[in-house]
Formats: structure tokens, C-alpha cells, sequence
């Protein structure tokens, strides 16, 4: 089984839903009933909170397993959302209508491979946001990971389901990517199961996002250290992005 396979399992007990996350999708956003496109939605949390709210959202993934999940919660909660299989890079080919808020959360926008795609990518996001719509972002604060030569982020742990998600980074200087191990362990019992996956990362720091949001023509964005609306410094666990 995949790796991909066996963590949309459980991403929900590794990933859940936040409170200020969701708070601070919902202030871009602004009243229910407005349209919301979540890239890289993962198994749909923030997605299914959202419809459960009285937005209209479509999510988006690019692993199928994701999707499937997105789909039976969305059926098991009767609620109505656009879920489907996408790359990032293909969202303006995908994807016709216009939303009042996109978010892309969960470090996901650094799997992209340098910085013409990502300010490729958040020009196609641009264009697919209405007049005065909100583009929310967050990413691992890769300035602080390169300052102090952190090794990893904390192991998530959740007892009750008898698993650890172990993270550990490595940087590469030579190339400036960031390999990004993982490993899902599950205790079942006496049995024993693991699951590793080791991908590359770019390295995103604070100014070069800055540069990449100006040159796919955003007009104004502000930076935050984490989902309360903290004052973003090198020293953040996070960086957070809300642009228009």
C-alpha cells in the first residue's frame, strides 16, 4: 500500500481541523455563501467545516486518496462540494469560475520545484480570485529552519489511535531543497506498522514570497508568525498570508 494510501486514513487524527485556521479562512472569506477554492485540501477538514457553514467550496488535491476521502465525508454530511483531482499548476485549466477567498494551507505550496512555478502558480490563483478577493497561505517558516538548522518538526502523537507522524528535514545548501522524511507509525495491539516517504522541499523564505506575490500582482498582503494574527518575525513557527 501506498504511502499516500495508508496516511489519508488517517490524516484527520495527524491533521485536524483548527479553530484559528478556520477562523481566519472564514474572516478572508467573509459571509457564508461566498465561493471558496481549497488547494491541496488534503483528506477536507477545512473544506467540510466551511459547507458546514454555507460557503460554496470546491477542493482540490493531487492524490486521489485525498479526494476520495473529501467525497464520502462530504456524502456522510450530505453537503454539496466540488472535489477533484488537480495539480496546482493546472488550476486555471481546471477550474473556470471565480471565488472570494482561496486558501493553501499545510506547507503545501513549497512542494513546487523552484520560484517561477510558485509565482506561476500564485498568478493563476490572482486571476481566479473575484475583485477584492483574499488569498490565504501558510508554510513552515523556512527562515527560521535555515537560521537555527532545525532538523525536524515535532513528532504529532495521538495515543487514543495509536500512532506517531515523525517529520525530520535535512538541508541541502548545494541545491537549497529541503528533503523532507516522514514516517506514520501505527501500534495495533502487538502488531507494528510503518510508513516512510521522503520528498523534496524548497527551502521558501520570507522575502522571496514577498517578491513572488508582487510579481503575480497581488496589490497589497500582510504576514503573520501564526493563525492569530501574531506579528510575523524570523523567529515564528509559521508563516501566514493573507493577500488581495
Amino acid at each position: 500500500m501506498s504511502f499516500y494510501s495508508e496516511i489519508s486514513k488517517y490524516y484527520d487524527y495527524i491533521f485536524p481541523v483548527g479553530e484559528n485556521q478556520l477562523n481566519f479562512i472564514k474572516d478572508c472569506a467573509g459571509s457564508p455563501g461566498g465561493k471558496i477554492l481549497d488547494v491541496a485540501c488534503g483528506s477536507g477538514g477545512y473544506s467540510i467545516e466551511l459547507a458546514k457553514a454555507g460557503y460554496v467550496v470546491t477542493a482540490v488535491d493531487l492524490e486521489d486518496e485525498m479526494i476520495e476521502k473529501v467525497k464520502l465525508k462530504a456524502a456522510e454530511n450530505s453537503l454539496s462540494i466540488n472535489a477533484f483531482k488537480c495539480d496546482m499548476r493546472e488550476l486555471e485549466e481546471k477550474i473556470r469560475e471565480r471565488f472570494d477567498a482561496i486558501f493553501c494551507i499545510g506547507n503545501s505550496l513549497v512542494h513546487l520545484s523552484n520560484l517561477k512555478e510558485i509565482t506561476g502558480v500564485l498568478a493563476k490563483m490572482r486571476r481566479l480570485l473575484k475583485e477584492k478577493g483574499c488569498l490565504v497561505l501558510q508554510t513552515v517558516n523556512y527562515d527560521r529552519i535555515i537560521k537555527y538548522n532545525l532538523d525536524g518538526l515535532p513528532t504529532i502523537t495521538n495515543d487514543e489511535f495509536g500512532l506517531e507522524f515523525i517529520r525530520k528535514y535535512k538541508f541541502k545548501k548545494e541545491n537549497n531543497t529541503i528533503e523532507f522524511n516522514t514516517s506514520l507509525r501505527i501500534k495495533r495491539g502487538d502488531s507494528h506498522e510503518e510508513y516512510n516517504n521522503s520528498v523534496e522541499l524548497l527551502p521558501l523564505k520570507s522575502d522571496e514570497l514577498a517578491a513572488a506575490l508582487h510579481e503575480a500582482g497581488f496589490a497589497t498582503f500582510d504576514f503573520y508568525g501564526d493563525f492569530k494574527y501574531s506579528v510575523y518575525t524570523e523567529d515564528s513557527p509559521s508563516l501566514v498570508v493573507r493577500a488581495r
